[in-house]
Formats: C-alpha cells, sequence, structure tokens
C-alpha cells in the first residue's frame, strides 16, 4: 500500500522550491504560495519570497508597511517600508497566500497609536516584531499620515512621544 503525501497538493513544485532553497541557503518550510504568470510569491515564517523566473526576492513580514489581496483584480499589493516602493502582482492561482500574507504582517505588531502633533494631523507610531531576526528585535517606526508635513516642530514632537513609549512599553 503506498503512503499519501499530506497537502501535496498545494506543495510548491520542486522547481520554485529549488530557487527558493538555493537563494536561502537552506530549505524553509513553507506556508503558502501564489502562482503567478512567471514564478510565485511564497510565504515562509518570517518573511515574504518572490520567485520571477530566474530572480529570487525576499522582503521580511516587518518591512511591510501596508498591503493585501485586491479581490477585484485578483492581485497582491503591498508597500515596503523601508523603501516606499509599491507592489503589485497577478495572482493567476493564489490558493491561501493572501490569508497567510495578512496573518504573518499582522503577527509583527506589538504595539499602535496614532499621535497628533497638529490637531487633525496624525503620525503613527508603531512597535514590530522583526521575525527574520532570532534576537526578537523589536523596530519603533513612525509614519506620517497623507498630507502631514514633516516640518521640525512635527519631527520634535514625533521623536518625543517615540521616547516616551518606548520607555513606558520596553519591549
Amino acid at each position: 500500500m503506498g503512503g499519501v503525501k499530506l497537502f501535496s497538493r498545494n506543495a510548491l513544485p520542486a522547481d520554485l522550491r529549488a530557487q527558493v532553497d538555493a537563494h536561502l541557503g537552506r530549505r524553509p518550510r513553507v506556508l503558502a504560495w501564489g502562482r503567478t504568470e512567471d514564478g510565485a510569491v511564497v510565504a515562509l515564517h518570517d518573511r515574504l519570497v518572490r520567485v520571477i523566473a530566474d530572480d529570487v526576492t525576499q522582503l521580511g513580514w516587518h518591512d511591510v508597511l501596508r498591503g493585501g489581496w485586491d479581490d477585484e483584480n485578483q492581485r497582491m499589493r503591498w508597500v515596503q517600508m523601508s523603501t516606499g516602493e509599491e507592489f503589485s502582482v497577478p495572482l493567476v492561482a493564489p490558493g491561501s497566500f493572501p490569508e497567510v500574507f495578512k496573518e504573518r504582517v499582522e503577527a509583527t505588531f506589538l504595539f499602535q497609536t496614532a499621535i497628533y502633533p497638529k490637531p487633525g494631523k496624525a503620525v503613527t507610531i508603531s512597535a514590530r516584531r522583526n521575525l527574520m531576526d532570532d534576537g526578537d528585535r523589536v523596530l519603533w517606526t513612525a509614519h506620517p499620515a497623507p498630507g502631514v508635513r514633516m516640518d521640525e516642530e512635527t519631527v520634535a514632537f514625533t521623536e518625543a512621544e517615540l521616547g516616551r513609549l518606548r520607555a513606558e512599553y520596553a519591549f
């Protein structure tokens, strides 16, 4: 009697698996993946890996500022926090990738609040866990809402609040 491999229907195809393994120098556990026309997006515990033909890139979940699934256009969209770069990746077979994307990004948040350096002008302060760092490094960030100018007064207020919150929530 032959054995049945659990979840084999959802397993990353061998060619994509080989590219991901070679890029990372190890064989990671794949949580989910979605097929694109020319490759895939792969969700690992600590990062998103994107395979486009022979090119493989990675992005830590903590570096996703915002994003999610665009059901109408069948695309994953996200903004990379460290660069501001926007990504829009059409998926021909999304599988459970959109749900896992959302869960992994949310898993990085320890704390988030809005501060108001001026009436009606918000800056969001977040403490996020870097899942790629075995030391559980916490990254504190401040992001102005659209239309908020980071002038000297706003920067000074934001830095003071960031310092206060870091001391209060000593993660």
